[in-house]
This record gives C-alpha cells, sequence and structure tokens, in this order.
C-alpha cells in the first residue's frame, strides 16, 4: 500500500538546510518566522578552514554546517534527533519506510540534485551535492518516494533508482551517503520569543568566543591577513559561492551574495519592533551593512582584488562584533 504523510510546506528557494524541520514544526503546532530558524542555527555566521590537501586548501563559509545547524536547534527547542550515515542503502531504505509508515517524516541528504527531475536546469546535467530534503512517502507499486522540496510546491515524485543514486555521495564535513534524520518533538512548543533571545544569546556567544579558531570574528580577522597571499583562484570562488543562494554555483548577478545577513537583518529588526527589543533593531541595523560589504566584496573576490578583500572583511568584522555585542548588550567601544 502507498504511504503519504499530509503536512503543509513552505516554498521557499535555496533554504534546503531549514526547509523540513520547518514544515515539521508548524506540523506540530509552532509559530515561527521562517528565517528565524537559520538565523539563530547559525546561518549568516561565518568559517574559515584551510586544508593544504583540499580543493580548494581555504575555504569560507558564510553560514553553519547544516550537520550543526540542527544539533544547535536541538538545544534551541526542545527536540531530540535520530541520524544515521554511511550506510547500505539496501538497509536505511527500508527503514527510512517504517519511519513513514509510523508517520514520521525522514529528512534526507546531503544528496545530489543531479538526479531531481523537476530541476529540469540540473537534472543530468549539474551536481550539487548539498541538498536536503523531506521524505513524506513512498509506492511501491510506483516505486517512487515522495517529498518535500523547498524550491517546488506540493509534494514531488522521485524514482527509487534516482533516489538511491543522489544519496550515494560523501560530502566531506556535512554528511556521508544515505544520511537521514528522524525528529522526536515536545510536547509543548516554545514560543518564538523564547526561541529568538535563546538562539540569539548562543549565536552571539559563539561568534565573539568561538570554541575553535576557525569560526566566528576570530576566523574573519584570521582571514583578513592570510587573504593578501592567496594566489589560488579557486579560493576566492569559493568564499563568493558560499555567500550566495546556489553554492557551489556562482551566480553572474552578486546582488544576493550577502552572506544572508539581509534576511537576519530583516527577523531582528521585525521581531524586535513585535517583542520590543531595541537592541534587536539595532544590531539590525548593523547586519545590513554588514551585507552590503559581503556584496561588495564578493565583487572584489570574482577579480581576485587581494587588498580590497583584506580591508572589506577587517570592516565585516568591525562591523559583526558591534552587532553581536549589541544583541548581547556588551558595551561597545
Amino acid at each position: 500500500m502507498p504511504k503519504l504523510i499530509k503536512i503543509p510546506h513552505k516554498v521557499h528557494a535555496s533554504t534546503c538546510y531549514v526547509n523540513g524541520i520547518f514544515d515539521l514544526l508548524t506540523w506540530r503546532g509552532a509559530e515561527y518566522d521562517y528565517f528565524l530558524l537559520p538565523v539563530v542555527g547559525g546561518m549568516a555566521s561565518f568559517a574559515y578552514l584551510k586544508f593544504k590537501s583540499a580543493n580548494p586548501p581555504c575555504m569560507v563559509y558564510w553560514g553553519n554546517n547544516p550537520k550543526y545547524l540542527l544539533n544547535d536547534l536541538s538545544q534551541i527547542i526542545g527536540f531530540n534527533m535520530l541520524s544515521s550515515e554511511g550506510k547500505a542503502f539496501k538497509n536505511e531504505f527500508p527503514k527510512m519506510k517504517r519511519f513513514l509508515e509510523k508517520d514520521e517524516p525522514v529528512m534526507v541528504g546531503a544528496l545530489d540534485m543531479y538526479y531531481l527531475h523537476y530541476y529540469s536546469g540540473l537534472y543530468q546535467k549539474e551536481h550539487v551535492s548539498i541538498h536536503y530534503l523531506l521524505l513524506v512517502g513512498y509506492d511501491d507499486e510506483k516505486m517512487v518516494v515522495y517529498v518535500h522540496d523547498c524550491g517546488v510546491s506540493g509534494v514531488q515524485e522521485i524514482s527509487y533508482s534516482d533516489f538511491e543514486k543522489s544519496l550515494n555521495i560523501n560530502v566531506p564535513g556535512m554528511s556521508k551517503k544515505n544520511s537521514y534524520k528522524v525528529f522526536t518533538f515536545p510536547s509543548v512548543m516554545p514560543s518564538e520569543l523564547e526561541v529568538a533571545e535563546k538562539g540569539l544569546i548562543m549565536k552571539a556567544n559563539r561568534m565573539l568566543g568561538p570554541p575553535v579558531s576557525m569560526l566566528g570574528i576570530p576566523a574573519m580577522r584570521k582571514l583578513a591577513k592570510d587573504i593578501d597571499t592567496w594566489k589560488n583562484e579557486d579560493c576566492f570562488k569559493h568564499m563568493v559561492a558560499y555567500s550566495g543562494l546556489t553554492p557551489p554555483l556562482i551566480s553572474e548577478d552578486l546582488s544576493r551574495n550577502d552572506g544572508l545577513r539581509f534576511e537576519q537583518s530583516r527577523v531582528l529588526k521585525e521581531l524586535g519592533t513585535k517583542y520590543n527589543k531595541t537592541e534587536w533593531i539595532n544590531a539590525s541595523n548593523l547586519f545590513k551593512s554588514s551585507g552590503e560589504l559581503i556584496i561588495q566584496l564578493s565583487k572584489k573576490a570574482v577579480i581576485y582584488d587581494n587588498h580590497s578583500c583584506s580591508e572589506l572583511i577587517n570592516k565585516i568584522a568591525e562591523v559583526e562584533e558591534k552587532a553581536y555585542k549589541t544583541l548581547i548588550k556588551k558595551e561597545v567601544f
């Protein structure tokens, strides 16, 4: 018998890392601003990684790894998460089906968009291996799974064959092949204000005093020093791609390469007004400025202007340090 779990679906392109969990939370009765989840979960943050053997050897991310974003959200919201990765599809797919039979949707990924037929521009043309879907059903007779995808309305069908191939990827630092997650939510969801207050303080402290030097404001300042000596063009391209909405692809129009700062600014302004939080509104203005600086940085990076990039990164670090200190009401000099 076919199985399809009917739950609400919000369409918002380029937000696959949070789209499924937002659908699930809405289904369970939560009412949150859509971008509150990625903002408090660590998107619109910063990481700078250096590995001599990697390609490219220097990698800049303007947001959290989706793997850690979900871990952070679980602490903030209070849900539990069962994860599996790196195992054989033939063993794991029956387990996914059993979760679905119990009315438990399954988040799958990272997976390769090369095998998603409803993205005609990518299907069997371009490998984009950082996508996530919410699995909501299956049909053994038709040999298809049913999914929610952040960029498409309604329920989509994917053949068992394409589904298996899409999950057969290893994305270093993000996920191993055949990765999936299943969630258990608290009986009473925290309010939007509770999520915002807890999440923003957690994020601000992590950006200002990160547990490792590759993260946050200290990592920005390290990048500002290092980038003057960069010679590998792929390092610049990576920095630009991951400030935009379609990494690892780079859009010809860089006006959205703001590292999600504009959405972070909007969320802070709207929630600050809603809940009378002056510090959130003040931080909102600063993040709008840092988003504009990241766009300028992207334009300089695509022409490999080392010195200008260095100057802009230092400015971004200065503005965002002030913004995060404002959020936690720490004295700003």
